[in-house]
């Protein structure tokens, strides 16, 4: 199954440049404190051209599979260790969403700290572990992947997933639109 998501990342990323990008490259807003090695040329004084960087460095999310005593879905684990790449705004049957990436290592180290805080939230509910992927308009609901079965879901926070979006990570990311309205 990871070789279907680290194809539909691929194309998803390339679909967002065609979408928001000139000569096969992105383009978002520049930080300059914020580096990464997704970062190309500079397009003009507040943003900068970008491509995603297949991570250099192989990365994984052992620590947190150590401290909570669980394994992740090989899914997430793709999803997050394999690319750099900047969190794109898509949309999915006309929701907007902002799909999270990794920048860079230090977005990296948060991202874990953040995954770790919500697995242990769920545990202490006693819920169905999901890690969330992307965040929505509302900041009160997440879009997740349940560990147990790879699928990918809408779960308010705090609360037991509210609603199946699909089977899986790569169906739901191939399904993702830049046409947000």
């Amino acid at each position: 199954m990871t070789e279907k998501l680290t194809a539909a990342l691929t194309d998803y990323f390339q679909r967002a440049i065609q979408q928001n990008g000139e000569h096969g490259q992105g383009i978002i807003e520049y930080d300059p404190d914020w580096q990464s090695p997704c970062q190309l040329t500079k397009y003009d004084d507040s943003r900068i051209f970008w491509q995603p960087q297949v991570r250099s460095r192989e990365a994984d999310l052992n620590n947190i599979e150590q401290a909570l005593g669980l394994e992740l879905n090989p899914d997430i684990k793709t999803f997050y260790c394999q690319f750099f790449a900047p969190t794109l705004e898509s949309s999915w049957q006309g929701d907007k969403l902002s799909l999270i990436q990794v920048w860079n290592e230090q977005d990296f180290e948060i991202l874990q700290e953040n995954l770790l805080g919500h697995l242990m939230m769920k545990q202490k509910l006693k819920q169905s572990l999901t890690v969330f992927v992307a965040a929505t308009d509302d900041d009160e609901y997440l879009i997740s992947v349940v560990n147990a079965t790879g699928e990918v879901v809408l779960e308010r926070v705090g609360c037991e997933p509210k609603q199946k979006l699909a089977d899986n990570l790569a169906e739901f990311i191939n399904q993702l639109s830049f046409e947000i309205n």
